[in-house]
């Protein structure tokens, strides 16, 4: 009952703030920008190949600002203190937000996709049906869960730093980067592009995924530990 208590709790800091707003209107303004200014396609096969990679690189810097804002909005608020106090374990209030944070970017995911749907119809994209729309849907919601996966080192470098704006700097910094590593050949084994990478087609190997499950593994963990033994700080 805790856990769902402070659940329902993070999902009300989130409805009720400005952020939620600003995110819902860039992820319907970005992704339609990106199918009515950038894809030619005749057929929605060729439609979602164009557009992918594009909006995976965005789900990539959303996310990442989604977590980051989640745990940094407590420290520029000077929330932290009150709730460190309270006589609540710790790891829940780590759990509700990142519960939390995978509804809101699931939620964001699925809203994307629908937008680039949508556009993909208003521009006369033909050849398509809901088997087809659905054959791309399913991997793009899989790639989506694993950038949000990798995403959780936002939250560890926002609890560090003590707010949300290194970690935008940080992603932004990485989505650089990330053009460079795959250029070179290397987008296989960097953690950001990896998820990118799948939603382009491109065949990923076990190894890949470990390094996947293991950034995300330590971000969370790192999180953790930090709230953990945050009193001292």
């Amino acid at each position: 009952m805790k856990l769902l208590s402070l659940l329902h709790n993070e999902a009300r800091k989130i409805v009720r703030s400005i952020v939620f707003w600003v995110m819902l209107g860039a992820f319907t303004a970005l992704p339609l920008m990106i199918a009515m200014f950038n894809s030619s396609a005749a057929h929605w096969g060729a439609y979602f190949a164009e557009l992918l990679g594009s909006i995976g690189s965005l789900l990539v810097v959303g996310f990442s600002f989604t977590t980051a804002w989640v745990f940094g909005t407590e420290y520029t608020n000077n929330t932290i203190k009150d709730i460190l106090v309270k006589p609540v374990p710790k790891t829940y209030t780590v759990l509700a937000k990142f519960i939390a944070i995978t509804i809101w970017n699931t939620a964001l995911a699925v809203f994307t996709f629908a937008v680039i749907s949508v556009a993909g119809a208003l521009i006369g994209v033909g050849g398509g049906s809901l088997s087809v729309i659905l054959q791309v849907f399913w991997p793009f919601l899989a790639a989506s869960l694993l950038i949000m996966l990798v995403s959780t080192t936002s939250a560890l470098i926002a609890n560090l730093t003590r707010g949300y704006l290194a970690p935008i700097g940080v992603i932004f910094l990485i989505v650089i980067v990330s053009n460079v590593v795959v250029q070179l050949g290397f987008g296989p084994y960097f953690p950001w592009t990896i998820p990118v990478l799948l939603l382009t087609g491109t065949d990923i190997g076990w190894t890949s995924m470990a390094i996947l499950a293991a950034t995300g593994l330590a971000g969370f963990a790192g999180t953790v530990a930090w709230w953990r033994f945050a009193e001292h700080k």
